[in-house]
């Protein structure tokens, strides 16, 4: 049976992060950011300042994500170039 994800047209983006440096803001982000409706996967990478999402297409995801880092007390920006298919 498949996923909601795996039904649309699935997209893997870039977020730039920055503020959040420990294993435990990783950890928040990508649960928080797993919980958005339409997002598959969500991975940080601290060290390079990157969110990197697997969603179902849907931009409203992306932003959702980046809404959610900034109430966490971090910055993130999309990177609208780094959009593309999964």
């Amino acid at each position: 049976m498949k996923t909601d994800l795996e039904r649309t047209n699935s997209k893997q983006a870039t977020l730039k992060l920055s503020g959040a440096t420990c294993t435990s803001c990783v950890f928040t982000i990508e649960h928080a950011g797993r919980k958005v409706q339409g997002v598959g996967e969500v991975s940080v990478d601290a060290g390079k300042g990157e969110i990197n999402v697997t969603y179902g297409g849907n931009a409203g995801s992306l932003e959702r994500i980046k809404e959610i880092v900034h109430r966490l007390g971090y910055s993130a920006e999309i990177d609208w170039d780094t959009v593309r298919d999964a």
